[in-house]
């Protein structure tokens, strides 16, 4: 409508003008508000996929984990075992009873039982802790071989 079609209309029919405008500009912002809703939901949607995507992640993570953990805690049972095997086994041929503790004993129990429990090492002293965990590995290696 141009400026002259404008300064021909009564001022009735310009309320009525400014009336239609005024409801479409009431459902177009309605329209805004709905069309921000929907967006808020898909990017919260969005936000809950990347979510459950890096829980799962993290799930299977500590599943490994756990899978590992549980390996390796059989390993060194049978570590430990091997070890008190082989303590038993020399006390036996060196004529040693089993109710008698003797230093060599108590070293192989000691050997025995870090081998078992290889966490148990980490409250040694640095040197310490590298000693036994070296003793160890060169007792089953000696065993392996055997």
């Amino acid at each position: 409508m141009t400026d002259k079609e404008l300064k021909k209309l009564s001022r009735l029919e310009l309320l009525e003008l400014l009336l239609e405008a005024s409801k479409e500009n009431k459902k177009l912002k309605e329209e805004i508000q709905k069309l921000k809703a929907e967006n808020k939901t898909a990017q919260n949607i969005e936000n809950l996929s990347a979510a459950t995507v890096q829980i799962e992640s993290a799930l299977k993570y500590a599943n490994s984990l756990t899978d590992t953990l549980k390996e390796n805690a059989r390993a060194d049972s049978s570590v430990g075992d091997a070890v008190n095997t082989n303590a038993q086994n020399m006390k036996e041929s060196r004529g040693i009873k089993s109710d008698s503790v003797s230093d060599r004993d108590l070293y192989w129990r000691t050997m025995g039982f870090y081998a078992k429990h290889r966490e148990a090492l980490d409250v040694l002293p640095d040197d310490l802790r590298n000693s036994i965990e070296h003793r160890i590995n060169e007792i089953l290696k000696r065993i392996k071989k055997n």
